[in-house]
């Protein structure tokens, strides 16, 4: 059901957009490949600041038993508050930089997973504030928090809040090289189509 109403809501974007003499160009991404690009794209700040722990903190680090119950119970809550905060950034994100606030974005659960869309168009700046709001703030905070706190809980979270903005660096390098266009997050899939008032896609 609501599958439904975030592709009507995103036909009718679409539609009127069309209208309006605008041409699409498809940018999305197959769940699969966006997951191991995004990987990619995350592993040289990952590597570069698990270095700088190694090497400047790792004699004051605070850390904890590897494999034991605590460890993955400390994980997987982790990976669960980093999630729900990443998704809420979106939002709040594009809330504040479309100038149109709460009404314009859509939270959804998806196999057990919060995730986050906006449901109109946006100019280029105003769209890529909302998709790298995580990973400025949730960035920042983490490396903060690993020179403040250095050791496993610091470290891991880390890890997870830049493997998971990985997919957003991704769309964000797309979309950076769009010429001067519109763009409508897509409802269901990872990435975006672009809106062209031109001829050229």
């Amino acid at each position: 059901m609501k599958s439904k109403k975030e592709n009507k809501d995103f036909n009718r974007v679409q539609a009127d957009l069309k209208a309006n003499g605008f041409r699409e160009k498809d940018v999305t991404i197959p769940s699969g490949k966006a997951m191991v690009l995004g990987i990619v794209y995350a592993l040289p700040f990952v590597i570069t600041l698990g270095l700088l722990y190694r090497f400047l903190l790792i004699e004051r680090a605070h850390l904890s038993e590897v494999g034991g119950l605590s460890f993955y119970i400390t994980f997987i809550a982790i990976i669960a508050i980093s999630v729900v905060i990443h998704e809420l950034l979106h939002g709040i994100g594009w809330a504040i930089s479309s100038g149109k606030g709460w009404k314009v974005v859509r939270f959804n659960i998806n196999a057990m997973m919060p995730s986050c869309a906006c449901k109109v168009a946006l100019k280029k700046k105003s769209y890529l504030t909302g998709v790298l709001a995580p990973f400025v703030i949730l960035g920042l905070g983490s490396i903060l928090f690993v020179f403040v706190y250095p050791g496993t809980v610091s470290l891991l979270t880390l890890m997870v809040n830049f493997i998971a903005a990985g997919a957003d660096l991704l769309i964000a390098v797309n979309v950076l090289r769009e010429g001067n266009c519109l763009i409508a997050d897509h409802p269901t899939e990872a990435g975006y189509i672009a809106f062209y008032k031109s001829s050229n896609v």
